[in-house]
C-alpha cells in the first residue's frame, strides 16, 4: 500500500471489448472527479466546513489494461485536507450510494415522455459527468460497467466491498440517454439553429478553453455569416477532439472543414456574435477530399 494514501479505495471497472478512444477515457476520469469534488464539497459545506482543493482530490493508484481496471484513492497525509484518511471509507460508500441513486434517476428520466425542467432533480454538470461515464461503456457492445468502496487489501477484512453498481451496456446507454435529456431540458437553447452547418477555422489558439466552452478560436460558417465569429463548445469531447488535431503536427486545423449543429448567438441589434458549437458531425480532411476523388 503507498504510504500517505487511504487503504480504502473506489474500483472502476470498465468492462470493454472494443478500441475506445484515449480521450473518452480520459474524460471519463475526468467525469468522475468532477462529480466526487462536488459531492465531497456538498459533504464538507454540511458538516460546517469550507471546501479546499486539497478536500476534494483523488489519486490514481493502479490501473490494469486488462479490462481497464483502476483503483482510486485519498491522500490527506500528503495534501493534508478536511478529512482524515480513517474517514475515507464512510465517504467512499456514501459517493457510490449517492452514485447509484444517480444512475437510477437518470434511467427512469430516458424513458419519461417530454420531461419540464421542473422534473430535472440535478446540475447541468452532474448530468454531463454522468454522460461522459455512461457513453464509453455504452458505445462497447456486451460491455460493462461497475465502480465499487472497498476495503484496502492490507486492512483485516481484506478486500470487502462495502457498496458498489454494476451496469451492463444497455443500461450504461439508458443512463447515458437521461444524462443527455437532462442537459437538454436544462439548456436554455437545446435545439441548433442551423444543423450540419460546414465550418472552417479562420483563427485557431492552443490555450485550455473557459469552463463554459469558449475559446480563442474564429471560425467561418458562410451559410450563417460572412464574418469570422468566436467559437465556443457545448461539448468537452467535441473540444478535446479539436484540441487534439491543433497538437498533431502532421494535421493542420485550416485544412478541413467541420461539419456541425450550431447556435448563433447575437447581440442587442441582433448582430452575430459568435457560434455555440453544439455537436460536431465529422472532420473533412482536405486529404480526405482529394482521395475521395
Amino acid at each position: 500500500m503507498h504510504e500517505g494514501f487511504s487503504e480504502d479505495r473506489i474500483e472502476i471497472h470498465f468492462d470493454v471489448h472494443q478500441p475506445i478512444e484515449l480521450i473518452e477515457l480520459t474524460l471519463a476520469f475526468q467525469a468522475l472527479g468532477r462529480d466526487y469534488k462536488r459531492f465531497l464539497n456538498d459533504r464538507i459545506r454540511s458538516e460546517g466546513g469550507k471546501p479546499s482543493d486539497d478536500d476534494v482530490k483523488l489519486f490514481i493508484t493502479r490501473i490494469e489494461s486488462n479490462c481497464i481496471l483502476a483503483e482510486l484513492a485519498g491522500a490527506t497525509q500528503i495534501v493534508g485536507a478536511y478529512f482524515s484518511l480513517m474517514d475515507y471509507q464512510n465517504i467512499f460508500i456514501d459517493y457510490i450510494k449517492n452514485f447509484r441513486v444517480l444512475i437510477e434517476y437518470f434511467r427512469g428520466l430516458s424513458k419519461k415522455k417530454n420531461p419540464k425542467s421542473e422534473d430535472i432533480e440535478c446540475t447541468k454538470a452532474g448530468a454531463q459527468a454522468i454522460s461522459d461515464v455512461m457513453g464509453l461503456v455504452a458505445k462497447n457492445h456486451d460491455g460493462k460497467f461497475a465502480i465499487r468502496a472497498r476495503a484496502g487489501s492490507e486492512t483485516s477484512g481484506g478486500n470487502k466491498v462495502y457498496a458498489e453498481i454494476e451496469l451492463t451496456s444497455d443500461e450504461a446507454a439508458e443512463a447515458q440517454r437521461g444524462a443527455l435529456i437532462a442537459q437538454k431540458v436544462l439548456d436554455y437553447r437545446g435545439e441548433a439553429d442551423h444543423e450540419n452547418v460546414l465550418m472552417y477555422f479562420q483563427r485557431t489558439s492552443t490555450d485550455d478553453a473557459k469552463a463554459d466552452g469558449r475559446t480563442d478560436d474564429k471560425a467561418m460558417i458562410s451559410s450563417v455569416s460572412d464574418k469570422p465569429l468566436a467559437v465556443h463548445f457545448a461539448s468537452k469531447l467535441d473540444q478535446a477532439k479539436i484540441n487534439d488535431m491543433k497538437n498533431d503536427p502532421s494535421q493542420n486545423p485550416f485544412k478541413a472543414a467541420y461539419r456541425v449543429d450550431v447556435n448563433v448567438e447575437v447581440d442587442r441589434k441582433g448582430v452575430p456574435r459568435f457560434y455555440r458549437v453544439l455537436h460536431l458531425h465529422e472532420i473533412m480532411r482536405e486529404d480526405d477530399d482529394d482521395d475521395a476523388s
